[in-house]
Parts: C-alpha cells; structure tokens; sequence
C-alpha cells in the first residue's frame, strides 16, 4: 500500500528534478533553503513544491492553487485550522489559516475570547497576560498585482505547520497566527493568467516586455476596479465586510500588510513619517512600530538587502491595511517590496527576479512574527492600554456624543449604520424628539454615538472636522468625515444630561428598509418621492418593465387617510390609464418596485390635490429609461469607472454598457442617450469619432462628463467652460534649500477634502435634496467659473467653502463661488458637466444623487 509519506517523498524528488530541468528557463535555482531555514519538517505535510509540481516562483500562483494548499495545510497539520470569512465579487473564497501549538488548538476559543477581554476597559485590568500568547495577523496581497505578497504565504504557511525545530515550537506555543493568503483574490488571478500568459521560455528582463505592463484596468484592483487598500474605512465590498468582521473576531497584536512599489526601489517598512502619524494614533504605537521594525533591520542586514523606514509612506488615514490597526490597538506594518512585475527584470540595481521578492516578504512575515514573540506581553499590554486610554481620553472631551439622522433618507441612514456596526461601534435609539443647533432629530431616524466608549479614537476620526495638520504631504485623502459624506445632519451633545435624557436603547442589529405600496389598488395612479436614497432604483425598476413614468417639477400636497403628505420637487407618477397592462397588473408592478427598492409608495384616487400641481398637470414630465454606455480604456480613469459600474450595478441594478474607446467608430451609439465619460483623456477618438460624438448630442443625447473629461469636451469645442487658474504666493522665494523641493511642491495641493455647496433644489439636478448646503468631496485642483446662464449652475460652492481636510493656503478659497456642476445645451442635447467626483470611492452617498438625477432628469433640463 502506497503511504501519503511516500507520494509526499516521491513529489520531494520531483521537486528536485525540476529544479534542474529548469535551470535554462530561471536565472538560479531555488531550493526551499533559498527561502525558509534549513531544518527538518513533516514528511506528513507536503511542501509547497510537492503540492503544486513546481517551487515557488517559478509561476504565479492563481487563487485557486493558493487556497486548495492553505486547505491541505489545514487538513493535515494538526497546528492549523483553516475557515472562509467572505466571498470576493467573482465568489472566490477569502481564508484564514490559523496556526498555533496543538494545545492551543485545542483551546482556541478561550484564548480568543480571553484576548478580546483585553479590549474592554471594564474587564481588561485584572486579566494577567504573563502565558498568554500574542496574535499575529499576516495579510497578503490587496493589491492583485503586487504578486510577492501572495506567493510568499504558502512558504510561511509550510514553515509554522510543518517545521520540527524548537524555534518553530516556540513560535506555536506563544503565538496565534494568522494567515490571510490574499485579500483581493479577483485581481490576484487578473495579474498571474497575465503574467503567465505572457511569461516566455527564455526569460526576458527587458522592462519594455509585454509581460511587464498589464493593459487597462490593471490588476491591482478588485472586480469593480477598486482599491481594496482604500476600503478598510468605508467597507463597501464583500472582501472588505468580511475582512472587519474576522479582524475583529481576533483584534490581533501585530498586523502585516504586504505591497509591492517600483522596480528602482529597494524595500520599505514602517514606521513611516513621523510628522504624518494620524493625531488619534498614540505615540505608543508610533513607538512600538519602531521596536518592531528593528527585527525587519536585523533580518536584512544578515543577508545584505538595503531598505529605508519613516520616509514617503504616511500613517494618516485609517482606511488602509497598515494604518486601521493602529487605531485598533495593534501595530500596523506596511511592507513595500520593490517588484519584479513578471519574473525577472532589469533595474538600476541590476536584474531583480520574482523569488528574491518573495523572499523578502518571507523574511519579514518571520520578522514580525519574532517580535510577536519576544514582544509579547508588551504587545498585549498595549491592547489593553489602547482601550482603557481611550475611556479615559474620551473623560477629557467637552463632548459627550454626536447625534445624526436623516428623517427624509431611510436607505442612506442604514447604509451610514452599518459601517458603524462593521467596526464596533456602539451606538443608540433616540427616545424622544429632539432639535440641536440647526437640526431636528426624530426617534427612528436618528441615532446617537456616545464619546466614551473602546473605540473613541475611530469614532472621532470619523464623526470631527478638520482644517489643521502637523503636516502638509498626504498619501491620501485628508479627511472622511461620515455625516459629511453622507450628506446627514449631525450635532454634537455636549451635556451629559441631555445625552441621559434622550438616549434610547443600543442598536444591535439593522437591517435595510422594507418597501410597502401604502393604499389599495388605484385606478388613477401611484406616487413616491424622490428623497430616498433608493427611489431611483424603483424608477428604473418601473421602467425596464416598460411603465410610463413622469416626474414633478413642481411641489404638491395630497390626503392620505385624512392627514396631509407633501411630495417635492422630483417626486415619481405612475399613471395607471396610460399604461400598457391592466390596472391590477400595475398595481402588483408598483408593489414589487415598492419591495424592491425599499421604499413607500402611495396609491391616489384622484387627480386633485390639496396644494400644488394636480397630477394631470403639465408640471409632470414624462421620463425615458435610462439607455447608458460609457467610455473606458487606456487613458481614461478606471477608478471613476468602477466606481459608476459599482453604483448602478450593486445598488440601483441597472445595466451599463463599458465601450473601449478604441470600439467607439465601430458601434451604433444611436441605441443609447446618455454616455458618461470619466476623468482622462480620449485622444484616442479620432476626428470622425468626435464628429459622430457632435451629431449624437446635437440629436438629442446626453453626456455626462466627470472632472477631467471636461477639459477634454472644452479643448475639442463640445463646451465652452472658463476654468480657475490656480493661485500662486504673492511673493516667491528667490531661492529655497533644495532638501525642500519635494516638500515644496507636494504641499501645494487639495488632498481629498471636503468643501461647501449650494445646490438648488428646484432644479432637476437638486432633485430630491432637502437642504440646500451639500458637502462635496474635491480631490485636486480643478475648478470652474459658473456658465453664463443662471439656469445652467445647479451647484455652485459658497464663501470660505472649505469644511474639513487639507488645502495649501492660497487654495483654500479656490473653489469659492465656482460651480460644481454646469449643464451645458448643444443642439437637441446637452452635456452635463461634474467638475469633482459625485461617486468617490463607493461610499460618498451624498453625492450620488447628483449623478443619478442626470442620469434619469437630463431629458427635462433647460437652460
């Protein structure tokens, strides 16, 4: 009978033979010795090599091949368990491999409900953590084409479940590990079928190559074109709910994040600037990641890899992989390898191959790992101290809580509820009605976050405004005030009676509104409003089923069940006579859109309303469904792309058509009315093209462009928009030392802060805002003077509009009286222009009902 030890062996030996068989295809062989020490391991748990046929890096591994190894591990070492916490967008598994002693296997769940106890003040201080062990999170690969970071956990995941020396026993019996193989697995298997694919016999380092340059939208992304590494924060994809939720199962010490940057470079670990620390991070944990990152030194230094610490990466927003721990009482570590891209290419250090990389990832995976170890009762001290500091910080505030709401926009609230409930934070009912500064909150649409709680720090970063920094450079955005981007109403409590006197119960479970046609069958129509977040999904439900729709332009007030509702401006009429289908079936249609959508709808039995225009007005004007392509490919912006795919694919369910530019003379763009062009550039549309372009707006068709695509519309004459010049100092420095040049010009930027709008609501791009002050997210420096037609500027940015985040000085009035949005008429058809981003990053609802309105009103528009 043939053992598993001796298939185990025999694929030892093949192993070997392919090492040699291969030599004329890779630069050296690489044995396992090459990237793990040299000790004896289990026979009973195959190797890397063995599992997959071939030794890591000579191929990338897809995804599937990664997990199927992490499950064999799992199935075979009884230090592992292995368990799926989400499912990506293409529905490939997202896995941890948890690997300790088989005692503490054994006793798994006590040790971390043990180890969350450190997290709560009111518990935390008796617990001794003299025997207890630290947690070690090892996160590989947001990024699908940073491929070193992936490749290298099935090394760490081999050395920890079978290595036999006493350094790996200790390792166990003081540490949980946990291995998260890759966090974007769709980008992941984007960037090894390129890779492979394009990989040759004879290896070619020639940066030039094919196989170094990924076409458009990469790889680095996830299925929607997202930056995963930007969604720790906002939580808006599968990957990233399911990633909070187990980070939070476990709450870990030590959390790697593991990136790859340019060829030219060397390797970089934090701790990063020390002047661009997020002000809520504790210099204790700035600290403790300097302690850490001598062990990555001490690692490099015996085999001679240079690298560089505290210089160009930042620790400043929290909705990275290396900077949410720190506001989660562990030590966050970004590690940026400097990447091979394929398998072996030319820098200006001389060739760099892709086991070398892994290599590297490989060494500071046990890196960290070794400070988890002999740092251990440090680290979990820190925990503690995390948690307790922030009760204690949070005594020190002059406020007590912050209360938000919207009682007009029940979808957007229960969206802003559950990234508080993604990352643990406490919130609360309100028990009576209550008014705060210019706001009016009301019990079941307003909800309560108190300051003193274990997570004060996130609550802070993410409720406060604002507009003073230690430091001018960025890495990314400078603020993400949630009520802001939500565009909700929110006050601060600053006295602790009042927070007494209303607060309600703890909300510990949401769920999304349900939907309800409020009166029985009518045989005249049905009418909703436009204020919620999700009635646009029920228009477009409506009319893909082929419903005639119509919008008010005017305001009115109906009875129902003898109490008077007022419909705004925006507000949705289906009219029963004019349809197609019976008026039973339009009753049950308008149900399933109500269900659907999650929103009231009101059946009427007349015409005549109590205020206003009566439905039969002709202030309701009929609506077209929305028939959209969009324009996509090199040179345009895949992350506003994705963005939009995101928006009307996840949350509206409605379809639209990605063209390549380069397809564009090829198709009939007559089947469409509305085409949506993100930033970039579309150069790529010869003149023939733009002419076609010309005459199907001049027909009646509808663009919608987004920043920079304006100024590609305005330089070839589809519009005519006078942007801003950007400011200079007054007075400019004669001569500067040039160790600030970098500094110099890095500063003179607007890091993705937020600035004041006036929208008005009257106009069909206002539809359905109730107020008139809008936060907008601006990135960059673009801006433009309002049109010549006061009916043209639905949007226009106020005084001193700047709420919260960084602008260099003389651009902190840049925006001041530009418009945000212009509605340009030519010919039959018009181009609407947004000159910052409505969509931004998936989580800036705010604004999308902007871009929805133009979508669904733009045939209504006038100048």
């Amino acid at each position: 009978m043939i053992t598993n030890k001796i298939i185990f062996n025999l694929w030892a030996k093949v192993c070997l033979v392919l090492f040699f068989s291969f030599t004329f295809t890779l630069n050296a062989e690489r044995p396992l010795t090459y990237f793990l020490d040299d000790i004896e391991y289990d026979s009973n748990i195959p190797s890397p090599c063995s599992f997959f046929g071939y030794q890591v890096g000579e191929w990338h591994l897809n995804h599937t091949l990664l997990v199927q190894y992490m499950e064999k591990i799992a199935a075979t070492s009884d230090r592992a368990i292995s368990y799926e916490y989400a499912r990506s967008h293409e529905y490939r598994p997202l896995m941890h491999l948890v690997i300790t002693s088989e005692e503490n296997q054994e006793n798994l769940e006590s040790i971390r409900q043990k180890h969350l106890a450190l997290t709560d003040p009111e518990v935390s201080a008796g617990i001794d953590v003299s025997d207890m062990p630290s947690v070690v999170l090892l996160g590989y690969g947001v990024h699908g084409n940073e491929p070193s970071a992936h490749n290298a956990a099935p090394l760490i995941a081999y050395y920890l479940a079978a290595g036999k020396d006493e350094k790996v026993q200790e390792i166990l019996d003081n540490i949980v590990i946990i291995i998260d193989p890759s966090l974007n697995p769709d980008g992941q298997d984007r960037y090894a079928s390129w890779v492979n694919r394009h990989r040759s016999k004879t290896l070619n380092p020639d940066p030039n190559n094919r196989e170094f340059h990924d076409v458009w939208p990469g790889s680095r992304t996830n299925h929607y074109w997202f930056d995963l590494n930007r969604d720790w924060l906002p939580v808006q994809h599968p990957e990233s709910k399911g990633r909070i939720n187990a980070y939070h199962k476990w709450k870990p010490n030590i959390s790697t994040d593991h990136h790859e940057f340019g060829a030219n470079n060397t390797f970089f670990f934090q701790p990063g600037e020390p002047a661009r620390v997020n002000p809520r991070t504790p210099q204790r944990t700035d600290d403790l990641t300097l302690e850490v990152a001598k062990y990555h030194a001490a690692a490099f230094d015996e085999i001679g890899q240079t690298y560089y610490t505290q210089q160009g990466f930042d620790d400043f927003y929290y909705g990275k992989g290396s900077t949410y721990p720190d506001v989660q009482g562990s030590i966050g570590i970004l590690f940026e390898q400097a990447s091979s891209q394929g398998y072996t290419r030319e820098t200006i250090h001389g060739e760099l191959d892709f086991p070398e990389t892994i290599r590297n990832q490989v060494l500071v995976s046990l890196s960290s790992i070794e400070a988890g170890l002999e740092m251990r009762e440090t680290l979990l001290n820190h925990l503690r101290w995390f948690y307790s500091s922030a009760i204690e910080q949070a005594n020190q505030e002059d406020t007590e809580a912050y209360i938000f709401g919207d009682t007009k926009d029940q979808g957007k609230n229960k969206h802003l509820l559950e990234i508080l409930m993604a990352h643990e934070i406490e919130f609360y009912d309100i028990n009576q009605e209550v008014s705060i500064g210019d706001s009016n909150f009301k019990p079941g649409n307003a909800w309560i976050v108190p300051l003193k709680q274990p997570q004060y720090r996130l609550v802070q970063s993410m409720f406060e405004k604002v507009l003073t920094f230690q430091d001018s450079i960025f890495y990314d955005v400078s603020t993400w005030t949630k009520p802001l981007a939500f565009n909700t109403p929110y006050e601060k409590i600053t006295s602790s009676r009042e927070l007494s006197n209303i607060k309600g119960q703890q909300v510990k479970d949401i769920s999304m509104p349900h939907g309800k046609l409020a009166e029985d069958k009518s045989n005249v129509g049905y009418l909703f409003k436009w204020n919620d977040y999700y009635a646009p999904k029920a228009l477009y439900y409506l009319q893909k089923n082929d419903m005639r729709t119509h919008v008010a332009t005017s305001p009115l007030t109906m009875k129902f069940e003898g109490e008077s509702t007022s419909f705004g401006y925006g507000t949705i009429f289906v009219p029963v006579k004019t349809q197609d289908i019976e008026a039973e079936e339009v009753y049950e249609m308008v149900g399933k859109a109500a269900n659907h959508a999650g929103i009231d709808i009101h059946s009427v039995e007349t015409s005549l309303v109590d205020d206003g225009i009566h439905l039969g007005s002709p202030s309701f004007s009929s609506l077209d469904k929305p028939e959209i392509l969009m324009l996509i490919g090199s040179g345009t912006s895949s992350r506003e792309a994705g963005e939009i795919w995101h928006l009307l694919d996840q949350r509206f369910i409605m379809p639209v058509t990605k063209v390549e530019l380069e397809r564009f003379g090829r198709i009939d763009i007559g089947q469409y009315n509305t085409i949506v062009m993100v930033s970039g550039s579309y150069n790529r549309l010869g003149e023939s093209d733009r002419e076609e372009l010309k005459r199907w707006v001049e027909n009646g068709g509808t663009i919608i462009a987004q920043r920079t695509a304006n100024k590609w519309l305005d330089e070839h004459e589809f519009i005519d928009i006078e942007f801003v010049s950007t400011p200079d100092e007054d007075e400019e420095a004669e001569m500067l030392p040039y160790k600030k040049r970098r500094d110099y010009y890095g500063s003179r930027r607007i890091s993705g802060s937020i600035f004041r709008a006036k929208i008005d609501t009257t106009h069909p791009i206002g539809y359905g805002f109730h107020r008139e002050k809008l936060p907008v997210f601006v990135s960059g420096t673009l801006a433009a003077e309002p049109a010549d037609s006061p009916f043209a500027n639905p949007l226009l940015f106020t005084e001193n509009a700047i709420m919260s985040g960084y602008a260099w000085e003389p651009y902190k009035n840049l925006k001041d009286h530009t418009a945000g949005v212009i509605v340009n008429q030519k010919g039959s058809g018009k181009i609407i222009s947004f000159i910052d981003n409505p969509n931004f990053r998936g989580f800036w609802f705010g604004t999308n009902r902007l871009f929805m309105n133009a979508l669904f009103f733009n045939q209504i528009m006038r100048n």
